[in-house]
């Protein structure tokens, strides 16, 4: 059958490759010139299969409380008056009780350990894709003892679902990277926890890398340009996607817009109860003359991901509550800086960076929306992953592309229950 994919970041294109591969005839419609332009783009580039715990945490919530008292830090609220960010932040709330992050925990658990395996069903099957994936593990490092016995909690409770998990004291912290050198001499590096399990890559790279297997090998259209300006229904089904390019139709359809769909998908009756959460990251240059990290680090504290992409050395994060607002904020990437500087001993050419900001599509309970809408059955959405998009976007794809053959993913269930909650 002919299926239409609505975006063109690393969600939608892995979709429209698992359709393919399928054997159907695939169109995606994009509005900007070229893939992975959102936050697919310049994002942290960890696949962090082991961080399962949410952002509705009891522990989170003290730590962006006290934040928001704090200058300069990783966070900042400008978006006091939305009454859609508010009714979202109640269900934030709601969502962070010890029992329903358990719960979560173990979803997003089961939905990462399947991200994994298919990623490696998609290198093992495209053997020429180039990303700059490795394959060395996360460590996540502490300043705070107080913060680290609380992820030492969080770890074992990981650890008892099937997470690889080493806690380290700061001596084997600074083996296993030598660049957190830094804090340990200055003695405030208290320890970190490694998941050996975790990853990284490019996520831009991979992306357009799987664009062209799509375009060349299963003959994918990418339709650039295309401004998504209605969703035309009779009320039963979709029928059309009315863009700047004119009106595209398909048997079924599948919008991967992130949060860049709720406009769309409201004026169709479905709330999908995704709020943009703005991010930024820097890039630096780091070839084999630097000694920038080798592997990939979370400053838990501070809300930054590291990560060595070739020869970019990445640093992304903070939190940004802003509405659609796109205008860079200059104090956070200044944050990000600062903190690079004063974590790291070696970071690249810190005085040549580039810096970019995007929006996570997050929802209150941070499980994304994958699922079939009942109201239009010809209709599949695979939004809302947060800051796990690039972590979870294989097996994202992979369970929306089954959708599209009424094939229902046996090990996660769970993401039915998210369709009952989308209506206005």
């Amino acid at each position: 059958m002919k299926v239409i994919v609505l975006g063109a970041g690393v969600i939608g294109v892995t979709t429209a490759y698992f359709l393919a591969r399928a054997g159907h005839e695939v169109v995606v419609l994009e509005k900007n010139s070229a893939s992975a332009l959102g936050c697919s783009y310049a994002n942290g580039g960890q696949l962090s299969y082991s961080h399962i715990e949410p952002w509705a945490s009891k522990s989170s919530l003290i730590s962006i409380f006290k934040a928001y008292f704090t200058s300069p830090s990783f966070f900042s609220l400008t978006d006091l008056t939305n009454r859609e960010f508010w009714k979202w932040a109640h269900q934030f709330i709601k969502n962070s009780t010890k029992e329903k992050n358990a719960e979560i925990s173990e979803k997003i658990f089961i939905l990462a350990k399947y991200s994994k395996e298919v990623i490696a069903e998609i290198l093992e099957q495209e053997t020429r894709l180039e990303f700059d994936y490795q394959q060395n593990g996360t460590l996540h490092f502490f300043r705070n003892q107080k913060l680290f016995d609380s992820a030492i909690k969080h770890a074992q409770f990981a650890s008892s679902l099937g997470v690889a998990v080493k806690i380290l004291n700061p001596q084997e912290c600074v083996k296993k990277e030598p660049t957190l050198s830094k804090l340990d001499d200055e003695n405030k590096l208290v320890g970190g926890i490694f998941y050996e399990t975790d990853a990284s890559g490019n996520s831009m790279l991979f992306t357009k890398g799987l664009e062209k297997i799509c375009r060349e090998k299963y003959g994918v259209v990418f339709e650039y340009g295309a401004e998504i300006r209605n969703i035309f229904t009779n009320y039963q089904k979709i029928t059309g996607i009315h863009t700047s390019k004119g009106v595209f139709t398909a048997d079924k359809y599948v919008c991967a817009l992130g949060a860049t769909g709720n406009k769309l998908l409201k004026g169709i009756g479905i709330n999908t109860q995704i709020y943009p959460i703005k991010g930024y990251s820097i890039s630096v240059e780091a070839n084999s003359e630097y000694l920038a990290p080798k592997i990939a680090l979370t400053d838990v504290e501070n809300k930054i991901v590291y990560s060595r992409l070739g020869d970019i050395f990445r640093a992304a994060g903070t939190v940004e509550i802003c509405g659609n607002k796109s205008e860079k904020n200059q104090k956070h990437i200044d944050f990000i800086v600062q903190k690079m500087r004063t974590s790291l001993s070696d970071f690249g050419n810190i005085n040549e960076f580039s810096d970019w900001c995007g929006f996570r599509p997050f929802r209150p309970n941070s499980i994304p929306l994958i699922c079939q809408i009942k109201k239009y059955p010809n209709l599949i959405i695979n939004a809302g992953h947060g800051s796990l998009g690039w972590t979870l976007s294989a097996a994202s794809a992979k369970i929306a592309a089954d959708l599209i053959d009424n094939q229902k993913s046996s090990r996660c269930q769970f993401l039915e229950d998210e369709e009952a909650s989308l209506y206005q």
